[in-house]
């Protein structure tokens, strides 16, 4: 039998209350802890992409000003969709293979990929009864749209990071064999302005990958050029400096419609030089992360949501694929719900799926922020040298 005597019930409750109190705190400790420990791996790195933009939208403006400036984005062209034509006679990857009735077929005798064909100007390969033809037609054309016209329809819901699109290989070589034929004939002005047009399909895809095949072509028209002891006069093609440009322009201008960018970097990269050079380009490539993250982020970053929704549903891209992307890409949450698996999807599958909506962005946001760069590098490379200093 205890001798000792029972606590009052008063004194039982308040010993209860202060063990629930110490409990309480301890969860919101290491709530906070918790949520402070996932903050510092995404603030940091979103903080810094944020500061770049800032420091590098002046240089990207600047540069994309003179890059619009170049004859030529301002070549007379008729409107039209070549869509039709190169989405019926291009292989699209990853699966399908090139059309057997593709007036595009490379003859067997000849390179069949980019890698093969690297020395093509002193090449002797035999260019001699390719058929052009085919680039005659596109001359009627001024836009190439990936989103109408495919040999299979667009789906209501598409996940862009893994989406077909039209295998560039065959292009670039044949803009090759052009060039050379026409260095051979002493036609070089005509093949030229075949492989330029060709070039300008490309970039008016609205894709990256079509911006970059561009400037590969370009490319080979100017090292064409430059393979003349005494070239045409009337023919001007890029120079080396506007081509570096290009390349810097088309490939890091999403950075700046990034969903973490801020709104005034965006509205700057997507308005500056006439015409904006990157910005359908953009429009497309970041729509596709602001889509994905949508459920998550447009609540945190309204304003963003807001004013890209206006750029992509207002004028000025000749393509229908910055407005599809748009409203046909998956969210994140949709991915997931697919059994996609990316760094996305395994990211979020790491995180309650209680958590607070703008935690989990913030995560996705910094795994998926990119670099500018082949932006920096331009800037390096552009920057006057600095003067040794001299020995006293």
């Amino acid at each position: 039998m205890s001798l000792r005597r029972p606590l009052p019930r008063g004194s039982v409750l308040r010993v209860v209350l202060w063990i629930v109190s110490i409990v309480l705190l301890l969860v919101v400790a290491v709530a906070f802890v918790a949520d402070w420990h996932l903050r510092s791996k995404y603030e940091p790195a979103i903080g810094a992409f944020r500061s770049e933009l800032k420091a590098n939208i002046g240089f990207f403006c600047e540069q994309q000003t003179l890059l619009a400036r170049d004859p030529w984005f301002h070549e007379p062209r008729t409107e039209g969709d070549a869509g039709p034509l190169l989405n019926a006679w291009l292989p699209w990857e990853p699966q399908r293979d090139m059309p057997k009735d593709s007036p595009l077929r490379i003859p067997a005798h000849l390179p069949q990929s980019p890698q093969d064909f690297k020395d093509w100007l002193t090449s002797n390969v035999d260019v001699s009864t390719l058929d052009f033809a085919w680039m005659k037609r596109l001359h009627a054309m001024d836009r190439w749209d990936l989103s109408r016209n495919t040999p299979t329809p667009m789906p209501e819901r598409i996940n862009w990071a893994e989406a077909s699109v039209p295998g560039f290989g065959p292009l670039q070589l044949w803009a090759r064999f052009r060039l050379l034929h026409g260095l051979r004939t002493g036609q070089p002005l005509e093949a030229a302005r075949d492989v330029r047009h060709l070039a300008w399909l490309s970039y008016r895809t609205d894709i990256l990958l079509g911006g970059a095949i561009a400037t590969v072509m370009l490319r080979a028209e100017r090292e064409a050029h430059d393979s003349l002891p005494s070239p045409p006069p009337q023919w001007q093609p890029m120079s080396h400096e506007q081509l570096d440009r290009m390349r810097a322009i088309i490939m890091e201008g999403a950075a700046f419609s990034n969903v973490a960018a801020p709104l005034e970097v965006a509205r700057q990269a997507r308005s500056c030089g006439e015409p904006v050079v990157s910005r359908c380009i953009a429009l497309t490539e970041a729509g596709f992360m602001l889509k994905l993250l949508q459920p998550l982020a447009e609540d945190a970053y309204r304003d963003v949501y807001d004013a890209f929704a206006r750029d992509v549903e207002g004028p000025g891209c000749a393509t229908q694929l910055p407005r599809e992307a748009w409203a046909r890409g998956m969210t994140v949450a949709e991915m997931q719900k697919a059994g996609t698996e990316n760094e996305f999807t395994r990211q979020l599958d790491t995180l309650p799926g209680s958590y607070l909506s703008s935690r989990i962005s913030g995560v996705l946001i910094a795994v998926g922020t990119p670099s500018i760069k082949k932006l920096k590098e331009l800037s390096a490379r552009l920057a006057p040298a600095q003067p040794q200093a001299t020995k006293p």
